[in-house]
């Protein structure tokens, strides 16, 4: 199997098909009729193309998306907003990370900027996708099944983060530069519903192996992890339950006895990864968190994350590290180790720990308060921490438990940021964040994307 993101295959596509997006749309909603038509039908005669261009959608994904291991993607950003990472950006940055942190973002902020943009670009080379391959006759009928459920995984998988930090918002499944440049926004509910029906097409088509035995793209088990997640924002417990204990119980998977392998290429937990750029390069995470040198400039782990972690936890021995100068010490994410010759390491997208802690949710929900004491349990067994007695009511587990997944998954995905807020408890973030207020349940919507589609108004509350 050659690797993902191989460099002609990028470039192969790029003349294809996205020339259309990159040269003709400063933004999705301000998309302009494209002045070289290329007929990207041709992608889709033969599955070579074919593969090549969604593995180059993998690579936006990758490289730009809210999945992004780097200062662009929600790992890193809702980790400033909530209050996992503290940043050293001064006031007035270009990059809208002292704002971030501090609570104090506006419509202009830019680092909410690019994660429209760059999102809704992803959407709109998802569509485009989805739109050729489905016309195509020249692609075997099974393999055209299982990339199409591929995009649509993808397409529902970059809507589950869009809609749950900016509320209403657009949902397109169609290129048409008309329509896109006037669309109105969707009510989130059924923007749900929308992402569940991808979902559910998704699972028709997907197969319980991997494409690849990297496990880097997504299989029947990475879509039903993402429907579990969706289940729990539905609050439809009894589906997220049924799910994750079928993934549970899937032998694929297992939970990694040295933690320290958690974070590796061949990590039993891990569902899905994305491999690095090239080969050797360090995963973005390794870019992004470790801190070499001193004065630290850039961010460093909150006191307020590091005060939690019980002496035992061997989360804190194996996931965190600090550099320190005279009296001062300064803590970093240290999941990911290979900042250089990186041999054995891949940015870990979803992991069998998240079906455990979906599936603690929703027996918490439902009542089923041993069943979820039980499961935590076992984490807690693997993280050296002691047992959870058994006599505990909804909401003092409920509240071990967020705790418990703030330290397992931090400056991961934002999960800090949804846990919190799916469960109704945002208001502790003001206990570590004295800006912070009701409105900062969602960002706002970019000024400019108002100023070309006056349709997205009404602004979000508080903006």
């Amino acid at each position: 199997m050659k690797k993902l993101y191989n460099h002609n295959i990028i470039k192969l596509f790029y003349i294809c098909l996205t020339t259309i997006v990159l040269q003709a749309c400063d933004s999705f909603i301000d998309t302009d009729l494209p002045n070289d038509k290329i007929n990207t039908q041709d992608v889709f005669k033969d599955i070579y193309t074919t593969k090549a261009a969604l593995n180059d959608i993998y690579a936006q994904i990758r490289q730009n998306s809210v999945l992004s291991g780097d200062q662009k993607g929600l790992g890193f950003l809702i980790s400033l907003y909530t209050d996992d990472l503290t940043s050293m950006a001064r006031p007035n940055s270009n990059n809208g990370f002292y704002e971030m942190n501090n609570n104090l973002i506006t419509a202009n902020n830019e680092a909410i900027s690019s994660i429209w943009n760059t999102n809704y670009k992803i959407i709109y080379n998802l569509n485009s996708f989805i739109d050729g391959l489905s016309s195509s006759t020249y692609i075997p009928e099974d393999q055209k099944k299982t990339l199409l459920s591929e995009a649509s995984f993808l397409r529902a998988l970059i809507y589950y983060y869009l809609v749950q930090i900016f509320g209403d918002i657009p949902y397109t499944k169609t290129t048409d530069y008309s329509y896109n440049n006037k669309i109105n926004k969707t009510n989130y509910n059924l923007v749900l519903n929308n992402i569940e029906n991808d979902l559910i097409f998704a699972l028709q088509g997907l197969s319980n192996t991997y494409r690849s035995n990297e496990r880097i793209y997504p299989n029947k088990a990475t879509a039903s992890l993402l429907l579990s997640k969706l289940y729990l924002l539905q609050k439809n417990f009894s589906k997220a339950e049924e799910i994750t204990t079928e993934l549970i119980l899937d032998k694929t998977y297992e939970l990694e006895t040295d933690i320290s392998r958690t974070f590796k290429k061949n990590a039993k937990s891990t569902l899905w990864q994305f491999s690095p750029q090239e080969s050797s390069l360090a995963t973005q995470e390794a870019y992004t968190y470790i801190i070499n040198t001193l004065p630290v400039t850039t961010h460093h782990l909150s006191s307020n994350i590091i005060s939690l972690f019980k002496p035992t936890d061997t989360r804190f021995k194996n996931w965190v590290n600090s550099i320190d100068k005279e009296q001062e010490k300064w803590f970093y994410n240290f999941k990911y180790k290979n900042k250089t010759n990186n041999t054995d390491e891949y940015s870990i997208i979803m992991r069998l720990e998240e079906a455990y802690y979906v599936l603690i949710e929703s027996l918490i929900y439902q009542n089923k308060t041993r069943e979820a004491i039980n499961y935590m349990n076992v984490l807690r067994q693997y993280r050296n921490l002691p047992s959870i007695q058994m006599e505990q009511s909804a909401s003092d587990l409920l509240k071990i438990m967020l705790e418990d997944s703030r330290l397992e998954f931090f400056c991961e995905h934002g999960h800090r940021f949804f846990d919190l807020k799916r469960n109704n408890k945002l208001e502790i973030i003001q206990v570590t964040k004295p800006n912070w207020k009701t409105i900062h349940t969602l960002f706002p919507i970019p000024e400019k994307e108002i100023l070309l589609n006056p349709n997205l108004l009404p602004q979000n509350n508080g903006y």
